[in-house]
């Protein structure tokens, strides 16, 4: 019995996601939902109690797979050069934003993924990891001021990548702009 309930509530979770990726500037509705899962309407109410819930669980999971992949980044780039590690850390985040842009586009306003206000929920938790790089090219800073550049970093970072990953103009070279974060970035770290 309890399988099953966790099948039916991931098909739900599934389809609204799917409907999602069709049609990302629309607002599902648990009658839409429900036809596309092939379940009844109270099936869709049975665990969850409106739309929004359903949305909020796909953005906690969303959040949690971009903090999980942003994690992994940081820790391959440690043992790499400092503008490789870089275009890791961009690379990795850039891919998870997109791999969760349904969800993103429908969870934030463009003006929240425009300037990063989005992603503190992803942010607070990587705040000890996102000090690698930084200390390791800036010894000379005290931790305050190693603080305030991982601070501004970790923000310029999470605004550019979801930049480049959920409103980047079509004819944009997307490797050539996760380059020139990497650099702007790494220039960041290397001159504050």
């Amino acid at each position: 019995m309890q399988q099953r309930s966790h099948d039916t509530r991931k098909l739900l979770l599934t389809s609204a996601y799917e409907l999602l990726e069709r049609s990302p500037t629309a607002r599902i509705s648990t009658t839409a939902l429900a036809e596309h899962a092939h379940v009844s309407i109270g099936t869709v109410y049975r665990y969850f109690p409106d739309v929004d819930a359903v949305l909020d669980e796909l953005r906690m999971t969303a959040v949690h797979a971009i903090t999980t992949s942003l994690s992994t980044a940081i820790g391959r780039a440690m043992d790499q050069q400092p503008e490789d590690a870089m275009a890791t850390v961009v690379e990795s985040l850039t891919a998870a934003f997109e791999k969760h842009a349904a969800v993103l586009r429908v969870s934030y306003t463009s003006e929240e993924i425009e300037f990063g206000l989005a992603w503190a929920e992803v942010e607070g938790p990587l705040r000890p990891l996102g000090r690698i790089i930084p200390a390791r090219l800036r010894p000379d800073l005290d931790d305050a001021a190693l603080d305030d550049l991982v601070f501004i970093v970790m923000g310029a970072t999470a605004s550019l990548c979801s930049r480049i990953a959920l409103l980047r103009p079509r004819r944009s070279d997307r490797t050539r702009m996760i380059a020139v974060t990497a650099r702007m970035l790494l220039a960041a770290i290397e001159s504050a």
